[in-house]
C-alpha cells in the first residue's frame, strides 16, 4: 500500500517571497520526478489559492483546504486537526512554523537562524513588549521544530552548522539541499566576447525597444548599480549607500537602483536617504515583477549584496543567471554559495565596499570575467536537484524501519 506525504503549501507562490518561491518550485519539481508516484501526495492550502493550485496540480496532487494563517493560534491549535485527518505518512512544513501539537512524523526546512541574530526595535514594526512575546514563541516554535523534526532540511552548510551548534542536535539530520534559479533569468550565450565587449545576449527575450521602455519604466539612469531584496537592517543597505557616494568621487555617473516591495522599511529606508542626500543617486523602484527584473539584472553594471546575514543569498545567483556581474558580501553563507563567481568584500567596511564597486564598474575586461564565471555558477545549482535530494530523503524516512 502506497504511503502518502503532505506538503503544507499556505506558503507557497511568489506572494510569500523566498519561502513561496521554495515552496512552489518544490511541489513543481517533485512533480515531474520518476519516483514521485511511489507515493500518493496531499497539499495543505489557503482557501484564497485553492481553486488555482488544484488546477496546477490537482491531477497529480489531493488538494485539501487548510485556511490557518501562518503565525496564528489557529495554525497552532486547529491547522493539526486537519493534518491528522488527511491520513499522512510523513508531512513537510517549508518553514519553521510547525504546529506544536502535531505530533506525527514531519520534516522541515529551516531557512536561515536570522532573527536570532537580527534583534531588538529596529527589526520589528511591534511595540517592544509585543515584540518580546513573539519572539519568545518564535523561539520556542522553532526548537521545537528542529529537535522534533525527523530531518531537517537547510539551503547551505553554513545554516546546517548553525543549526547544529544552536540545538546541540545530530548533524545526520540536517540535510543540505541547494535551491535553484528560475528558467526565467538564464541566458544561453555567452554574455561577450573575449575581447571584452559586450555583445547581444541570444534568450535574453529583449528587443532594443522593450529595452528602451522597461528601463524608462521604472526611471532608471544608466550606468547603475542593482541591489534586489528586502531592505531590513541586516542586509546592510545604508553602508551600501554609503559606500557608492564613496565611489561616486571616482565615477560620479553611477546610480544606485533598489528593488524592494514598499514596506514599513522601505519608508524607513526612504527617509534615510532622504537624510544622507542621496536622493540624486540612489533610486527605489518598488516591486518589479520576475518578467522586468530579468532586463535590470542584464542591464546593470553590476550587482551588489551588502549582506550582514543569510542563509543563501538567491538574488545574486539570479543576476549571474542573467549575466550580470557580483560583489558579495563576504558574510555568513556567501562564500560557500558563490564561490569565485563573486568579488567579495568586508561588508563592514565602507572603503573596502567602495574600492570593490569601483574595480568592477571601471573595468569592462572584469565585469567580463565575472559574467563567464557567474554563467559557470550557475549551472551548479537547481530546482529539480533540490527536489531530487528532498524526495530521496522523505523515502528513506517512510522507509526506514522502526
Amino acid at each position: 500500500m502506497k504511503k502518502t506525504i503532505g506538503i503544507d503549501a499556505r506558503m507557497q507562490g511568489a506572494k510569500h517571497a523566498g519561502i513561496g518561491r521554495y515552496t512552489a518550485n518544490l511541489i513543481d519539481h517533485l512533480s515531474n520526478l520518476k519516483e514521485f508516484n511511489r507515493f500518493n501526495w496531499v497539499l495543505f492550502v489557503r482557501k484564497e489559492d485553492y481553486q488555482t493550485v488544484k488546477k496546477d496540480y490537482g491531477k497529480k496532487f489531493t488538494c485539501l483546504e487548510a485556511d490557518f494563517p501562518h503565525y496564528s493560534l489557529t495554525e497552532q491549535f486547529l491547522f493539526p486537526l486537519t493534518l491528522y485527518r488527511s491520513g499522512c505518512d510523513l508531512v513537510h512544513f517549508p518553514h519553521f512554523n510547525v504546529p506544536v501539537f502535531y505530533l506525527k512524523p514531519f520534516t522541515v526546512t529551516i531557512h536561515d537562524l536570522i532573527k536570532h541574530q537580527s534583534r531588538g526595535p529596529q527589526t520589528t514594526t511591534r511595540k517592544p513588549a509585543l515584540y518580546k512575546i513573539k519572539f519568545f514563541f518564535y523561539q520556542l516554535v522553532v526548537s521545537q521544530a528542529v529537535k522534533r523534526a525527523v530531518k531537517v532540511f537547510v539551503p547551505s552548510r553554513f545554516v546546517k552548522n548553525q543549526i547544529v551548534d544552536q540545538y546541540q542536535i545530530n548533524k545526520k539530520k540536517v540535510t543540505v539541499t541547494y535551491e535553484g534559479i528560475d528558467k526565467k533569468f538564464l541566458i544561453s550565450s555567452p554574455p561577450a566576447c573575449p575581447s571584452g565587449k559586450r555583445t547581444e545576449r541570444v534568450g535574453s527575450q529583449f528587443s532594443n525597444k522593450e529595452k528602451e521602455k522597461i528601463i524608462k519604466k521604472y526611471q532608471i539612469k544608466k550606468p547603475y548599480l542593482l541591489y534586489v531584496g528586502s531592505v531590513y537592517p541586516h542586509k546592510n543597505i545604508n553602508r551600501l549607500i554609503e559606500a557608492v557616494k564613496i565611489a561616486k568621487e571616482k565615477l560620479p555617473a553611477l546610480s544606485l537602483v533598489i528593488v524592494c516591495s514598499r514596506n514599513v522599511f522601505w519608508q524607513r529606508l526612504k527617509k534615510t536617504i532622504h537624510s544622507i542626500k542621496a536622493d540624486k543617486f540612489v533610486h527605489l523602484t518598488g516591486f518589479v515583477p520576475d518578467e522586468d527584473l530579468a532586463l535590470l539584472y542584464r542591464e546593470a553594471t553590476s550587482f551588489v549584496f551588502p549582506s550582514l546575514m543569510e542563509g543563501f543569498g538567491l538574488p545574486p545567483l539570479e543576476a549571474m543567471a542573467s549575466s550580470c556581474p557580483v560583489i558579495s558580501s563576504n558574510a555568513a553563507c556567501l562564500p560557500e554559495i558563490y564561490g569565485q563567481a563573486a568579488l567579495f568584500f568586508n561588508p563592514l567596511n565602507l572603503g573596502d565596499m567602495a574600492e570593490k564597486i569601483i574595480s568592477m564598474a571601471g573595468s569592462r575586461k572584469l565585469q567580463n570575467q565575472y559574467r563567464i564565471r557567474g554563467q559557470k555558477k550557475v549551472k551548479e545549482y537547481s530546482w529539480e536537484k533540490m527536489a531530487k535530494k528532498t524526495l530521496e530523503e522523505y523515502r528513506q524516512v517512510i522507509e526506514r524501519k522502526p
